[in-house]
């Protein structure tokens, strides 16, 4: 039988503790809630993040609010496209002065891409749990729906 590899318990990311949390087998997660921002680094298949994932935890963290907004400014841009079917109200949403979402938390995955999850917005794609955009290093990708996810 092949050694399992050994998967930290705490990891040091850029002055920020993360602690691994329950997850299943397949997968090790790390959690962290530096500075209000919530960040996850999360390897699947199970085991301890690479020197290039740790590097762009890094560079969310570092850059959490800018790559929030920049988020935001995609999803303004982007949510306008008919294939998302945005009512006028929500259409308007996107120019008032507040953000079309809030609260913001980031999960890193090893293969280089990530995720902004705004857990709050009043569109109705966000409903329940909120809307992400998924980014490939500190570029805007795509926006994930995850309006029929199970994140039970």
């Amino acid at each position: 039988m092949a050694d399992l590899p050994e998967i930290p318990d705490r990891l040091e990311i850029a002055g920020t503790a993360f602690t691994r949390i329950e997850s299943p087998e397949s997968i090790a997660c790390w959690s962290a809630d530096g500075d209000h921002r919530p960040v996850s680094v999360l390897t699947e298949p199970a085991d301890a993040p690479d020197r290039a994932t740790l590097d762009l935890t890094a560079t969310v963290l570092r850059r959490f609010d800018e790559l929030a907004d920049l988020a935001l400014a995609y999803l303004r841009e982007r949510l306008r496209e008919p294939e998302h079917g945005l009512s006028a109200d929500e259409l308007a949403t996107l120019d008032a002065a507040e953000p079309p979402a809030a609260e913001p938390a980031a999960v890193v995955w090893a293969d280089g891409t990530w995720l902004l999850r705004f857990a709050e917005s009043r569109l109705r794609l966000a409903d329940p749990y909120g809307i992400g955009v998924l980014f490939e290093g500190t570029a805007p990708s795509g926006i994930e729906d995850l309006s029929h996810a199970d994140l039970a």
